[in-house]
């Protein structure tokens, strides 16, 4: 479990529609909203428009779905983050579940 945490606190930058972000993929501790959380947080001090970011949000939670929905995943848009310049997105644990009790059913 230490060895996927770990990964899960690395952060990388991602370039993505003229914009620079650091993508920061951890556990969400909110009980409301428990799995995987995938923030994109502006890497400039500029803050982008609310606009801009509505714009970025949704091409980035088409390209998310399009790649996720290979592997049974999908995102939710997460609108209730305390910096409004982060993009964020959560996994429902559902989704994670259902992957792994369909590999144990299929180990059978």
């Amino acid at each position: 479990m230490a060895k996927i945490s770990s990964l899960l606190l690395e952060a990388t930058t991602v370039n993505f529609k003229g914009q620079s972000f650091t993508l920061v993929l951890d556990t969400n501790e909110d009980p409301k909203k428990k799995g995987v959380k995938i923030q994109f947080v502006p890497a400039a001090f500029a803050q982008l428009s609310p606009q801009d970011r509505d714009d970025i949000a949704i091409a980035l939670e088409q390209k998310l779905d399009t790649g996720l929905q290979k592997v049974g995943l999908k995102v939710e848009r997460d609108r209730q983050l305390k910096d409004p310049n982060i993009i964020g997105f959560f996994i429902y644990i559902e989704y994670l579940d259902r992957i792994v009790r369909k590999v144990l059913q299929g180990a059978q």
